[in-house]
C-alpha cells in the first residue's frame, strides 16, 4: 500500500508569511543602506554591521507579520475563495497567527529603533525607530481596516515605500539639499516613493486575483505602476549626491530600466488581454520578483556592479522557495 507523505511542519508558516517576497524587503534594505553609505564614505558597504542586521531583521519581522495579520483579517474571505491556505484550512491557528504577528512588528520597531545608537556616527539616531513606526502603522492600515477600500493600494504602497526609507534611514551624513523631510532629499524620496506607487499599481492589479478580474481594474493599475516605474527612474534627477548615476550616463540607466520594464509590463498587457485568475497571478508574481531587480539596477547605477550582484541574487532563494509557497 502507497503511503502519503506528511507535510513538513514548516511549510504552513512558510506560506503565512510569504516567506519568498521576505526577499523583496531584503533587496529594499540593501539599496537604500548601500546608497546612503556610497554617500557617506564614498564606499559602499554593509558597515557597521550590528546597524545593517538590526535593519534587515526589522524588515523581514514586520514584512512577515504584514502577511500573517493580512491573512487573520481576511480569513473569512478566504474560506469561500482560497480555504486550502494555512488559516482557513486549520493549518495555522488564527489565534497563533494574530499572535505572531503583532508580536513581529513589536520587536521589528524595537530593533530599528536601537539600531541608530549602536554607534555614534549616525546622524539621526531617531530617524529608524520613527519610520519603523510609521511602517507598522501603515501594515495595521492596510490589513485591519483599509484593504478593501479605494485606500488599500494608497496603504500598501506606504508600507513599500516605508520599508525603502528604513534602509536609508541611519546614513552618517545627511545630504546638502534644498529641500528634505527629516533628512531625506527628493532623490531619496522619488526612489522610495516610485517604487511606493508602483506597488500600488500592483495592488491594484491583484485586487481580485482569485477569481477574474476587472479589465478597467486591471487598466488602472497598469497606469498606476507605469507612473511609479516612470518616478523611479527619474530619482537620479532629482535629488542630490546621494541619489546619482556612478558609472552609468542617463541613457544607459533609461535602457537598464526599460528592459527591466519589458519583462514586467508584457506580463500586465497578457493579463489584460485576458484577465483569468492564473495570468492576473502570474503577472503579480512577476512584478514582485521585479522589485529585486529594479533595486539592483538601482544599485548598479549608484554603487557599482559587485552590490549591484549582490542584490540581484536575492532571486535566487526566492525563486527556489517559490516552488513550495506561494506568493501572492
Amino acid at each position: 500500500m502507497a503511503t502519503v507523505s506528511a507535510e513538513p511542519t514548516w511549510l504552513p508558516y512558510f506560506q503565512l508569511f510569504r516567506l519568498p517576497n521576505v526577499f523583496t524587503a531584503w533587496a529594499d534594505i540593501l539599496a537604500g543602506f548601500l546608497a546612503v553609505t556610497q554617500f557617506s564614505t564614498d564606499t559602499a558597504s554593509l558597515t557597521p554591521w550590528p546597524v545593517f542586521l538590526c535593519l534587515i531583521t526589522a524588515s523581514s519581522l514586520i514584512y512577515s507579520a504584514g502577511m500573517a495579520l493580512n491573512d487573520y483579517y481576511d480569513l473569512e474571505q478566504d474560506r469561500r475563495e482560497r480555504p486550502q491556505r494555512p488559516l482557513p484550512s486549520g493549518r495555522v491557528s488564527p489565534r497563533l497567527a494574530a499572535w505572531l504577528g503583532y508580536q513581529f512588528l513589536l520587536v521589528g520597531v524595537v530593533l530599528a529603533a536601537i539600531a541608530g545608537y549602536l554607534y555614534s556616527d549616525v546622524a539621526l539616531p531617531w530617524r529608524g525607530g520613527a519610520v519603523a513606526v510609521a511602517l507598522v502603522a501603515s501594515v495595521l492600515l492596510y490589513d485591519a481596516a483599509l484593504k478593501s477600500t479605494v485606500f488599500g493600494a494608497v496603504a500598501m504602497g506606504a508600507c513599500r515605500f516605508f520599508n525603502l526609507l528604513l534602509g536609508m534611514s541611519l546614513a552618517g551624513q545627511l545630504p546638502d539639499a534644498g529641500f528634505s523631510l527629516i533628512g531625506y532629499d527628493m532623490g531619496q524620496l522619488a526612489f522610495a516613493g516610485g517604487i511606493g506607487v508602483y506597488i500600488a499599481g500592483v495592488t491594484w492589479f491583484a485586487r481580485t486575483e482569485a477569481k477574474e478580474s476587472s479589465r478597467p481594474m486591471l487598466i488602472f493599475g497598469f497606469v498606476v505602476l507605469v507612473i511609479g516605474l516612470g518616478l523611479f527612474v527619474a530619482s537620479p534627477l532629482l535629488g542630490s549626491s546621494v541619489v546619482k548615476l556612478r558609472s552609468m550616463q542617463m541613457v544607459g540607466w533609461c535602457g537598464l530600466m526599460t528592459l527591466i520594464a519589458i519583462s514586467i509590463l508584457r506580463r500586465c498587457i497578457i493579463a489584460i488581454a485576458d484577465p483569468s485568475p492564473g495570468n492576473v497571478q502570474v503577472a503579480v508574481k512577476q512584478a514582485l520578483l521585479s522589485l529585486i531587480t529594479l533595486n539592483a539596477g538601482f544599485v548598479l547605477g549608484v554603487c557599482g556592479a559587485f552590490w549591484a550582484v549582490i542584490v540581484a541574487l536575492l532571486i535566487a532563494p526566492m525563486l527556489l522557495l517559490g516552488r513550495w509557497v506561494y506568493s501572492t
